[in-house]
């Protein structure tokens, strides 16, 4: 009995014993500002026993001593050591490293530690967004990011961005990425029917409010982007907004005052009087005319040589008269803060920019509402709204008459801007060819031309914790985009003066719906292997309704609505839509943050192709490599970080529009008052998916405490290109959309950065990145000319094709021409000549950006520049505003005046000038009008002072900053004959389109 009792003891205290040693500890991990750091690793050190925290930064884990000691990682930060001791909850903050590895980046569908991506991502962070003197912040974007072509198609405010990334991936479809805000899959690029101007002058992200912006990032290779599946063929743009932080309220108002004026120093200057009347009666007499006739013929198409309105001689500059100092003004007051169970971020912003063009403007307002609450532990909710609006008023670009900048050159300096009413002049109506348009009074109010835009996102999201693991989200988006577009032309002046005047509306309302469902698994085994995986189901419907109207003969000008229109009313109503369902997953996978695996795969059905091929499956996957954590490199002393990575895979292209696989009737045919239609698309069963494969390896590198960068190599490959084919009129249709060719982009990216100095009072950093690009159609069914290009397999598709310009005959002033491509025979008559690759492209060779930074104690001087090389710009408009005489009297330019050919010229650059140009000297899709694009350009600079303490504290402010901007402050050409602002369309067709803006501003920050 004894022997019983005394073993019940033992065993007794030996329990007692293993409880008092083995005990629970919890706690939470946050990071140095509070927020909590999920699936960081607490590992009991010595053992292979460990956890990893939840989405609110909490764990929980047994350990087996009190004399333990827990080791806390987190990627991107500091390991903690912490003995256990007698405690049994233990709070962790931890600091970041210095090292731009340990960031976190915002990827599809969540974040990743930037040390885990296997993929390319480029991250913008809210300091280079916020507060520039732009309508958009695509226009950051530039120069910013290696990878990624940005160029402003139209200077004009609120006007389109073009973006490539890693290049053109297709023909007909969009080259353009997607974008993503919080979440959000939008709506994006020009979408104006009355205004859009080719679809440059329109941009339904300019409703969006840069200030409000966290972080960008660009996903550019197959790893990062497939999980976007059919969309993400072109890359992915990520825009997170910022968000509330727990604690007191932080209240920050930014202000900004600007003048506008031409970015390009370089612009064509329009005739005076003198040159002008010299130049007519040049014309004439170089066409056989007596001089005393042409003197005549001058006299008599001139009705107004002496201005009514100063009683001297006629003598207008139409391009002082139509530009200006514009102004730029931007104000935005934002509050965020909260509590441990709810945060909450709000912003109002108001933002007004003038254009260097009269009656060209852009005026935004917009607001934000991003809210979080924690309901428990478990279950929280999250809510961002935004709401944005803009008036927009622009002008018509590109060769139509109307075009102020076109009317700048070739309207004459002899016609005055007023009538002897002080109206704004119309005598010249019948001046040929130009519609007797005047643009500063088109500009200054007697016409209109207005976009007005109301944009509304929501982004309602609810996480729900369970089972320590798991994390499942449900979200729920919409976008609604509401345009309202106005044009109205003036009764005596212009393309309204046949008829009245005219007016035109048009509405449009684009509704886009995405719910998506996740569930996200983290685990982290043995302290070493690091498990992320999620599956998500994404259902997206959007459809647009637009409608039309048109009316003429108005009983004045101060009527310009379109309900006073007396005569000739038409309308017209469209509805269109489209659907994608989506399954995805994704694994990501590293051991003890060295060795890192990743794989995504998404399965989309889209409705805009056939039956047949509905359903298309992209993937990825990619591998890391962290060297620096090896063995054979830690005696290395200058490296401080290498990481190896690699990824291949496969993505989509469904943009192509709606229905182009079905065949389409059209009905409103009517016949003698019976309604009536017909065909008006072929059907296409057989279209299928564009596809995208995509091979990276990139390096990361951190060294010598001061040096860090990336270098990729990226090839590309677009399969089965969509393709608008030329078919037989017999079949009553000029093309059928077809999957066509092949085409490949291939290339380098660099990007370096580096500290050249760092100490407590003086820093200077260097920052830089270039791209480079090779681009080649490897497949294509046939070739096939497409205006100043010719796609042909083995070439680059921007290739121009023209006649080869060998310039002026100058013993008589012919133009000449390059008979063939061997450019060794010449002929004054171009149908004698052919048209022949030029070894010239719209691809640049590269492109890229670079900046410096500094600072001196209070001061802060940051500059960053764009440049590209090696890309050719076609002036289409340049055989128009430099005609050589066609449809005089047009006027011309004083560089076509200085450089024409004149008895006795020996290097004129411009044939003679003959009324009529009877020589064809500005035949079209010519060399004469191609020119090197070559730029370099100082897209931001700031000179900043940060108040101190003292004044701070004097003031009761949190912060004080007052700064002066300079945007687009200086650009350099390579060839000193581009008269065109550097930055055009990506094709490399300037189509007569605005200069970007140069803007000088002051600006104050207020931190409360």
């Amino acid at each position: 009995m004894r022997k019983l009792l005394l073993t019940f003891a033992m065993s007794m205290l030996v329990c007692l014993t293993i409880q008092a040693q083995n005990r629970t500890v919890t706690g939470r991990v946050v990071d140095e500002t509070g927020q909590p750091l999920p699936q960081a690793t607490v590992l009991e050190k010595g053992t292979s026993n460990g956890t990893s925290t939840d989405t609110d930064g909490r764990f929980s884990l047994q350990v087996s001593q009190s004399g333990s000691t827990l080791i806390f990682r987190f990627l991107g930060y500091t390991s903690l050591e912490e003995v256990v001791g007698n405690r049994t909850t233990i709070n962790i903050t931890m600091q970041p490293e210095v090292t731009n590895a340990g960031e976190v980046v915002v990827v599809g569908y969540g974040t990743q530690k930037a040390e885990a991506v296997t993929g390319s991502v480029g991250v913008l962070d809210a300091s280079k967004i916020e507060q520039v003197p732009m309508t958009s912040f695509e226009q950051s974007l530039q120069g910013n990011i290696a990878g990624l072509q940005s160029t402003g198609i139209d200077g004009a405010p609120g006007a389109n961005q073009q973006i490539r990334i890693r290049g053109i991936g297709s023909i007909t479809a969009s080259s353009e990425p997607l974008y993503v805000i919080d979440g959000i899959p939008v709506q994006s690029g020009d979408v104006t029917q009355l205004n859009s101007n080719g679809n440059r002058s329109g941009n339904v992200m300019a409703s969006i409010n840069p200030n409000d912006i966290e972080s960008v990032s660009v996903l550019k290779d197959a790893a990062s982007t497939a999980i976007y599946g059919s969309r993400g063929a072109n890359g992915v743009i990520l825009i997170t907004t910022k968000s509330g932080k727990s604690g007191s309220a932080q209240i920050d108002l930014s202000t900004l005052v600007g003048f506008n004026s031409v970015a390009s120093n370089n612009l064509l200057q329009p005739l005076n009087a003198d040159q002008y009347t010299q130049l007519f009666i040049e014309g004439y007499t170089n066409d056989g005319v007596s001089l005393a006739q042409a003197q005549q013929n001058l006299t008599d198409r001139f009705s107004q040589l002496t201005d009514p309105l100063t009683g001297q001689r006629t003598d207008t500059n139409w391009l002082d008269a139509v530009t200006r100092t514009g102004m730029t003004q931007s104000y935005n007051l934002s509050a965020r803060g909260g509590t441990p169970k709810m945060t909450y971020f709000f912003s109002g912003s108001y933002f007004n920019q003038e254009s260097h063009i009269i009656g060209s403007d852009f005026e935004r307002l917009s607001g934000r509402v991003n809210l979080t609450f924690k309901a428990n532990d478990n279950i929280s909710f999250s809510n961002n709204l935004s709401v944005g609006s803009f008036d927009q008023n622009g002008m018509v670009d590109g060769s139509a008459w109307a075009n102020p900048l076109y009317n700048a050159y070739l309207l004459s300096p002899l016609i005055p801007i007023r009538d002897e009413q002080g109206r704004f002049n119309a005598e010249h109506r019948n001046y040929y060819p130009m519609g007797g348009n005047n643009p500063v009074g088109a500009l200054s109010g007697d016409d209109l031309r207005l976009t007005q835009q109301l944009r509304v996102t929501d982004n309602f999201a609810m996480t729900i914790k369970f089972a320590d693991d798991f994390t499942f989200r449900s979200q729920y988006n919409f976008d609604v985009i509401t345009v309202d577009e106005t044009q109205y032309k003036n009764r005596r002046y212009g393309d309204g003066r046949n008829i009245g005047g005219f007016a035109q509306v048009s509405t449009l309302l684009d509704r886009n719906l995405v719910t998506t469902q996740t569930l996200q698994y983290g685990k982290t085994f043995g302290g070493v292997h690091n498990l992320d995986a999620l599956v998500g189901y994404e259902a997206q419907s959007s459809n647009r309704n637009t409608t039309y109207g048109f009316g003429q003969e108005f009983p004045n000008d101060k009527l310009k609505n379109l309900a006073s229109a007396a005569a000739s009313y038409d309308a017209s109503a469209t509805k269109t839509e489209y659907t994608f369902a989506s399954l995805f997953g994704r694994v990501n996978y590293d051991y003890d943050g060295k060795y890192f695996a990743s794989a995504s795969l998404r399965r989309d059905g889209s409705s805009r192709f056939g039956a047949d091929n509905r359903y298309g499956t992209f993937y990825s996957v990619g591998a890391g490599w962290t060297l620096s954590e090896e063995s054979f490199l830690e005696d290395v002393s200058f490296l401080d970080f290498a990481k190896l990575r690699t990824s291949y895979g496969v993505t989509g292209n469904a943009a192509i529009g709606n229905f182009p696989s079905v065949g389409l009737y059209g009905y409103g045919q009517d016949y003698d008052g019976t309604p009536g239609g017909g065909p008006t698309q072929i059907a296409n069963p057989d279209l299928t998916w564009e596809q995208s494969k995509s091979f990276n390896v990139g390096l990361d590198f951190e060294m010598f405490g001061r040096l860090s960068g990336t270098i990729e190599y990226f090839n590309r490959e677009s399969e089965d290109l969509l393709l608008n084919v030329p078919i037989s009129r017999t079949t009553g249709f000029t093309s059928l959309l077809q999957n066509f060719g092949d085409m490949k982009n291939e290339g380098m990216e660099l990007t370096l950065n580096y500290q050249i100095v760092n100490n407590s009072d003086f820093t200077l950093d260097f920052g830089f990145n270039i791209t480079s690009l090779d681009n080649t159609l490897t497949r294509l069914n046939e070739p096939f000319n497409s205006g100043t290009k010719r796609r042909e397999e083995g070439r680059d598709f921007q290739s121009y094709y023209l006649y080869g310009w060998a310039g002026v005959d100058q013993s008589n002033g012919d133009p000449l021409w390059y008979t063939d491509e061997t450019e060794t025979e010449t002929t004054n008559n171009v149908n004698n000549a052919v048209r022949y690759f030029q070894d010239k492209s719209a691809t640049p060779d590269f492109f890229g950006g670079f900046n410096i930074n500094a600072t001196y104690k209070d001061f802060t001087l940051t500059t960053q520049f764009n440049y590209s090389s090696g890309n050719y710009i076609y002036d289409a408009n340049g055989r128009f505003i430099h005609g050589d005489g066609r449809l005089t009297p047009r006027s011309t330019t004083v560089w076509a005046f200085e450089n024409r050919w004149t008895p006795g010229s020996t290097n004129a650059l411009l044939p003679l000038h003959d009324w009529g140009d009877r020589k064809g000297g500005q035949t079209a899709n010519s060399t004469r009008y191609l020119m090197d694009a070559t730029y370099l350009r100082l897209r931001n600079v700031t000179l900043a002072y940060s108040f101190d303490e003292s004044v701070l504290s004097f003031l009761n402010v949190r912060s004080l900053r007052a700064y002066v901007r300079g945007t687009n402050l200086w650009t350099i050409t390579k060839d000193k004959d581009l008269f065109l602002d550097p930055e055009q369309a990506i094709n490399g067709v300037a189509g007569g389109l605005t200069p970007a803006i140069k803007t000088v501003s002051l600006g104050v920050d207020i931190g409360f």
